[in-house]
């Protein structure tokens, strides 16, 4: 049962979209928040706009509830703290983007688009996503997501990042946000972080010596910078 001095974090996973990785960041606010982890069809995916309203009914069920959104999931956050300010408190964006998340993102895209099917390379993503590598059971853990989800859908979720621009709806936020920088991600271009601190109204910046799995490998400074955000949102709603 949620407690009425305990915020309400909402986790909104990357490409995966299982929620699976959240582990070692739910661990480190187990103290500080209530927190839902929300999972998106593994099945099938349509566009950005199609899985904001299939989550939706999830999200729908709380009246004050703060949005954590990683990677893929940015724009998702940003799309329904748009469509529901006054149910969203405040939104973290980590190691994300609202367009264009990588140099010639429309050429990665084209090329995404031909590329056939083929087993996804375990190690040069874990290396890509996690620098030095993931621990042991996280390891387990996303090599068990990879194999369980088909390619087509990842591909369809790849694509629409690349293809993504919600810059016009991040503009128009009148919702607090603090963004989270990976310091060392490989995945996520600078300009993509420059865009949404010159885009957004009202903004928290901190940057985390950590890979773009910004929650996997530095959860407690990541769940320190969340923290320090909900006391603020606290303290504001208080005022």
């Amino acid at each position: 049962m949620t407690s009425p001095a305990r915020p309400r974090l909402c986790l909104l996973p990357g490409l995966d979209g299982t929620g699976r990785l959240y582990t070692p960041l739910i661990a480190a606010l187990a103290d500080a928040a209530d927190v839902e982890v929300l999972s998106y069809d593994s099945g099938h995916f349509e566009s950005y706009p199609a899985l904001a309203a299939a989550i939706e009914p999830a999200l729908l069920r709380h009246a004050d509830v703060t949005l954590v959104a990683e990677s893929f999931a940015g724009p998702l956050g940003v799309l329904f703290a748009h469509r529901h300010p006054a149910r969203v408190r405040g939104l973290v964006m980590a190691a994300t983007f609202v367009h264009a998340p990588l140099p010639l993102s429309r050429a990665g895209a084209r090329l995404l688009d031909a590329l056939p099917a083929v087993a996804s390379p375990v190690f040069a993503l874990e290396r890509l996503l996690a620098g030095r590598g993931l621990p042991p059971p996280l390891r387990a853990e996303f090599e068990a997501i990879l194999a369980s989800l088909p390619f087509e859908v990842l591909r369809q979720r790849a694509l629409a990042a690349l293809r993504v621009d919600v810059r016009p709806q991040l503009a128009e936020l009148r919702v607090p946000l603090l963004f989270l920088q990976a310091k060392r991600d490989r995945l996520i271009w600078p300009q993509a972080a420059r865009e949404i601190l010159r885009g957004a109204r009202d903004v928290l910046h901190a940057v985390v010596d950590a890979p773009h799995f910004l929650f996997q490998i530095a959860p407690a400074p990541a769940a320190s910078e969340i923290r320090r955000f909900l006391a603020q949102l606290a303290g504001a709603g208080s005022a």
